[in-house]
């Protein structure tokens, strides 16, 4: 951390630890990750080894060896500093979580974490929504919709609608705490997408067999960009 400390940082004291900033807390993470460009060589990254940070996520990429390298390095000074990291940690895994996404690379896969589905399916209703809720509600529904390959030509109004709102707001014409006030079609186009996300989720976590069937191509897409198809075979 910056010179100063926590309280310089930003950061507070709160029930479970301390509370910050996100700017704070990609400070605090990029510092266990041990990037250079926040830490002394003596406590920095191998050097063959890439890491970005967002916040409080870690990717890093790398030969395996100079990986688990980076991983004892990284696990030492995170116990040292009574830190907890990452949703889930596998050692050289081929899944992995990273900013909400599950990372398949075995099938070159990617989906919803369970974290981030439960976060969709939480979200408060948009009639009755503060700016603020908005902005983190269409957010999280853009982002849910990028990973689930779903085409948002028919909820462009929605779209058009948060935009306005939130220009309003960087223009200081409305508050944070200011009704959202969307258009009545533009919030039955957003819950309309907030229910497809939805039984998606819901679809492929209520099957019995759901930890011996590969996942379906609905919550998946590939790492290239396209809907990635397992082994669903239509006959000619």
């Amino acid at each position: 951390m910056p010179r100063g400390g926590r309280h310089a940082g930003g950061a507070h004291t709160a029930p479970y630890g301390y509370k910050a900033s996100p700017e704070t807390l990609q400070i605090i993470i990029s510092a266990i990750a041990g990037l250079t460009t926040v830490v002394r060589p003596l406590w920095a990254a191998p050097p063959l080894v890439r890491v970005d940070v967002w916040i409080d996520n870690i990717r890093i990429a790398g030969l395996k060896s100079n990986a688990i390298l980076w991983e004892a390095q990284v696990l030492r000074d995170a116990a040292g500093r009574h830190a907890t990291m990452g949703e889930d940690r596998e050692s050289d895994a081929a899944k992995y979580t990273f900013l909400g996404v599950r990372f398949d690379h075995t099938h070159r896969a990617v989906s919803l974490s369970e974290r981030c589905a439960r976060s969709v399916c939480a979200m408060p209703a948009l009639n009755s929504s503060t700016i603020a809720e908005m902005q983190v509600v269409a957010s999280c529904f853009l982002y849910a919709a990028a990973i689930l390959c779903t085409r948002l030509c028919q909820y462009y109004f929605f779209i058009k609608a948060v935009r306005r709102r939130l220009s309003a707001l960087n223009r200081g014409i409305v508050l944070e705490t200011s009704p959202a006030n969307l258009p009545p079609s533009a919030v039955g186009l957003g819950e309309r997408l907030r229910h497809m996300i939805e039984n998606i989720i819901v679809s492929e976590t209520s099957s019995p067999r759901k930890r011996h069937w590969l996942p379906s191509s609905r919550t998946h897409r590939s790492m290239d960009g396209e809907p990635f198809l397992f082994s669903r075979l239509r006959r000619r």
